[in-house]
């Protein structure tokens, strides 16, 4: 059996969900038996990003919103690697955004795995486009002025045939399930995973 763990033990705060999406990813890519010579992670810059210490697996640390078109970019030039882009709702949904609209459009077979917290929590807290319109954060002290981007739904508009799903990371097993589907499904992936940021996450409330 593959061991998919670095020996680097995980560093994020006590009771973040990025435990529960490194914990589903162990347990797909052990369970789904992927050659780990033929898999490439490519992890987005934040909190999640943090994940390129602890997986056992080829990877590319890469700049904050570009970790699809280094996605895209690894699967073009070998379509045989299993392809996983990683990152948070700030570095996909804002900086990167229209790189997740391309690679969607373009139907790529690579899956995207955002954890979506609603805020840039590495930064300590700032709005981000899934902050709801409303919310009073360090970075819009009299509210968010904009409507919360959603992201399931814009894909599915970009590209009928991806596959877009949103989990909430308080059922874990359900992650575990969306992963599998997402990897072995051909074609687009954008599994986007709902959580709390436990250190910053009260101002949304």
């Amino acid at each position: 059996m593959t061991n998919w763990r670095s020996g680097i033990a995980p560093t994020w705060c006590p009771g973040c969900h990025d435990y529960v999406i490194f914990a589903g990813l162990q347990n797909t890519l052990t369970k789904l038996n992927l050659d780990q010579d033929r898999t490439v992670i490519v992890y987005d810059i934040g909190c999640i990003g943090n994940m390129a210490d602890f997986v056992k697996a080829w990877g590319v640390h890469s700049l904050h919103g570009r970790c699809i078109p280094t996605a895209v970019g690894i699967k073009l030039a070998n379509p045989e690697l299993n392809v996983i882009a990683i990152g948070g709702d700030g570095g996909i949904y804002g900086e990167g955004l229209s790189h997740l609209i391309a690679a969607a459009r373009l139907n790529i077979d690579i899956t995207v795995i955002v954890a979506n917290n609603h805020l840039y929590s590495l930064t300590t807290g700032q709005s981000s486009p899934t902050t709801p319109k409303g919310t009073k954060t360090k970075s819009t002290p009299k509210g968010v002025p904009s409507i919360a981007l959603m992201p399931v739904e814009l894909i599915k508009t970009v590209n009928t045939e991806a596959n877009a799903e949103h989990i909430d990371c308080k059922e874990p097993l359900k992650v575990n399930e969306a992963m599998e589907k997402a990897i072995t499904h051909k074609g687009f992936n954008l599994l986007d995973l709902e959580q709390l940021c436990v250190s910053f996450g009260k101002q949304l409330k």
